[in-house]
């Protein structure tokens, strides 16, 4: 049976080193959406209970509520609740629909467009906004913005963190002005955050780490982290069967492989339906161990020159990112749910 076996270890050793730089344990949100970046949002909800994070932010709140009575804090980033919304889970605020379908007292955070121009209210709204969730009698817990140039070397995450320092600004006037609790803010991401830290003090209340805690982080700029982080999680395989070929021999749909040599030739339990993305004619993959994979691959199965009964696909999506001209994101984030995950 397949299986993604997600090191503790290596997961404790990322927290470790990024609470150090930032300077605080406090301050990490463990950013879990997406099944936890394709990890398995159980198992790494449990690891990071175990280390003692105390808020996550999570997709919708379906993910909220899977990880209910794990967190002091959750927030799920998109979407509406589908039922009883806990004390402890926050709804986001995009639009004004967002507001008018919240019963009262439910906690929320309001996002607020600060130059990526893709969520979140203008900063010119946010009094509007703020009305509006007092009126309904909710808890304005967080006002929050994303960086999205935090790995770009241009002028634009300088920018866009001035335009967030005065959207801080605006809403502490407000809280002064109406008379409602101070909320959290946070605006930055993996590499934000560490970026930030290499020039001095972080000042947001939270920071949203995501793709660093799992061991990726690729930026344009040099920094003490990338080459100390762990990669958490590998993907494992086991044979289906095997045979011996001829040279010439053609394999899979089409007949796409054609052995240059004799050779063993089997197959492994994983393909493109369980969310690894299919290898077709002309891509060189290599599993951990460099054994050739041969395209096309299918659904549910590869074929591989290997004779092995268990093989590592990868632990370490890096080289498959580049083979696809993606970001390690898009591979880890399709492994499919029903891959057993299992932590050592």
């Amino acid at each position: 049976m397949s299986e993604i076996i997600l090191n503790s270890q290596a997961y404790k050793h990322n927290l470790d080193i990024i609470s150090a730089h930032i300077g605080s344990r406090d301050k990490i949100a463990v950013v879990l959406k997406d099944n936890a970046y394709g990890h398995g949002l159980a198992q790494m909800s449990d690891l990071s209970q175990q280390y003692g994070i105390k808020n996550a932010f999570v997709k919708n709140y379906a993910e909220a509520i899977s990880v209910k009575d794990k967190f002091t804090s959750i927030t799920a980033l998109y979407g509406r609740a589908q039922g009883v919304i806990p004390p402890n889970v926050a709804m986001v605020i995009n639009r004004k629909e967002d507001i008018t379908c919240l019963p009262p007292h439910t906690n929320v955070e309001l996002k607020v467009n600060a130059g990526m121009n893709r969520n979140g209210i203008e900063s010119d709204e946010i009094e509007t906004f703020i009305r509006l969730i007092l009126e309904q009698k909710l808890n304005l817990i967080g006002v929050f913005s994303h960086n999205g140039y935090g790995d770009d070397l241009d002028d634009e995450f300088h920018n866009t963190q001035k335009h967030f320092e005065q959207i801080k600004a605006s809403t502490k006037d407000l809280s002064q002005k109406y008379g409602f609790p101070l909320p959290r803010f946070h605006s930055l991401n993996s590499s934000a955050a560490i970026r930030t830290a290499m020039n001095g003090t972080i000042d947001d209340d939270l920071v949203r780490m995501g793709i660093a805690i799992y061991g990726y982080l690729d930026t344009q700029f040099q920094n003490p982290l990338s080459s100390k982080l762990q990669k958490v999680a590998s993907l494992w395989a086991d044979k289906i069967s095997q045979r011996t070929l001829k040279k010439g021999a053609r394999i899979g749909y089409s007949g796409c492989s054609v052995l240059e040599s004799d050779a063993i030739v089997s197959t492994y339990d994983i393909g493109y339906g369980d969310g690894l993305l299919r290898i077709d004619k002309g891509l060189q993959i290599l599993t951990q161990k460099g054994y050739p994979i041969l395209p096309r691959s299918s659904m549910d199965c590869f074929s591989c020159l290997c004779d092995e009964e268990r093989i590592c696909v990868f632990d370490d999506v890096s080289q498959l990112a580049k083979a696809f001209n993606t970001i390690s994101y898009e591979i880890l984030v399709r492994l499919s749910p029903f891959i057993k995950r299992t932590i050592i």
